[in-house]
């Protein structure tokens, strides 16, 4: 992935490059070609040219790299945000079992305005709390052991009640699991993002937050809205999140994750036979 990022960047350098060219060519010549009329028609008619097929191939060159980088970058500035990304944070909670702490996180959210209902069921699955507050929403459930099929059906649960009955069209929601154990394969999505549209208007984070070793899994080296809501409501702390929060372990599935990505390559991208997860 590494060398296909510095190819990748060598080629946006490029197309930078040459329409900051263009556009000063075009600006200075659109200026000064009543002058060059003046002086000389053929000077000006040949230059006129230039600009068009200066115009013409920075169009192509802009069309060619989106059309084959456009579709990967957003998938790959991910991943490359969970690799940078710290392991874990740590919550300023000092309840060590998970009814105690959903408690805590309702108060919380009440206190801060939020609309919310307590023991709700969406799509046959049982969430402890849901928030809402304008184009935030936070679902709150909670698991014994959580591993990554209780995280995928209670995603599903999620956007079905954000799509079809909420109707919601942008905003941030999250989806936090309060538990006594999470699974490695439950952690390893814990730092995934899901947009639910092309422009990326909505987006559903998630956050883990193991109440037996104080340690909450999201993604957090972002400052995005849903890093707010997980800081503020999951950790109890504020934003920019300090360092004494910051656990400084590199999980192994994050050392997976980048021998994984060696391999990628864009053909089995676009052919969609290559996952992060």
């Amino acid at each position: 992935m590494r060398e296909f990022r510095k190819k990748q960047k060598r080629l946006f350098n490029i197309l930078k490059a040459l329409v900051i060219f263009c556009a000063v060519f075009l600006f200075i010549f659109i200026g000064l070609k009543p002058i060059i009329a003046d002086y000389n028609q053929t000077v000006a008619l040949g230059l006129g040219y230039f600009a068009d097929v200066l115009v013409l191939g920075t169009l192509i060159y802009l069309f060619c790299y989106y059309s084959k980088y456009g579709k990967c970058d957003s998938f790959l500035t991910g991943v490359e945000n969970e690799l940078s990304d710290a392991g874990y944070y740590l919550t300023s909670r000092q309840s060590k079992d998970i009814d105690s702490y959903i408690d805590e996180m309702y108060n919380d959210l009440k206190s801060c305005g939020y609309a919310m209902n307590k023991n709700v069921e969406i799509n046959e699955l049982d969430f402890n709390a849901k928030a809402v507050k304008k184009r935030e929403l936070l679902y709150i459930a909670s698991c014994d052991n959580i591993d990554k099929n209780d995280i995928v059906a209670y995603l599903d649960s999620v956007i079905y009640d954000i799509t079809a009955v909420n109707l919601k069209k942008s905003g941030t929601a999250v989806v936090c699991f309060v538990t006594d154990k999470a699974e490695d394969n439950a952690i390893e999505l814990s730092k995934m993002i899901t947009p639910l549209d092309k422009k990326g208007r909505l987006k559903i984070a998630i956050a883990i937050a193991e109440v037996t070793t104080s340690r909450v899994y999201f993604l957090g080296n972002q400052k995005t809205k849903s890093q707010q809501l997980i800081a503020n409501f999951v950790m109890n702390c504020d934003v920019p999140i300090k360092d004494e929060y910051i656990g400084k372990e590199t999980l192994p599935y994050q050392i997976e994750l980048e021998e994984r990505m060696k391999a990628f390559n864009l053909k089995d991208f676009n052919s969609g036979n290559f996952f992060a997860h």
